[in-house]
């Protein structure tokens, strides 16, 4: 019984050590996540606070223009899949006599014969 609780404790201190360091695994990506948010954040604002307000303006507008023609291009494809007929491939099984009645073989001879 002593050896069990021995036991017990020795594996409960493990899984507290792998706990501990796969929370700190964690921290540490989101510390580095942070980091690549802030530094691109701070790009965008120098990148920002350079342009002109015409520039700022046209941007915005090419950007509503795009999202515009998009979300039209979206539309005409839901409409042209609403209205598709519906495809009908045989779902029925080809006999293998009819697939060797495709796959006749004719001679090379016969063809060249009737081709004269």
């Amino acid at each position: 019984d002593l050896r069990m609780n021995e036991q017990i404790a020795r594996d409960a201190e493990v899984a507290r050590i792998h706990a501990e360091e796969e929370i700190q695994a964690m921290i540490d990506s989101l510390d580095k996540s942070n980091g690549t948010v802030a530094k691109y954040l701070q790009e965008y604002q120098l990148f920002a606070s350079d342009l002109s307000l015409e520039k700022k303006i046209k941007l915005i507008s090419d950007l509503v223009k795009y999202q515009d023609h998009y979300k039209r291009e979206q539309v005409k494809k839901q409409k042209l899949s609403e209205e598709a007929p519906e495809s009908k491939t045989p779902t029925e099984e080809v006999s293998e006599d009819k697939i060797k009645e495709m796959m006749q073989l004719v001679f090379v001879e016969d063809v060249y014969v009737q081709a004269l």
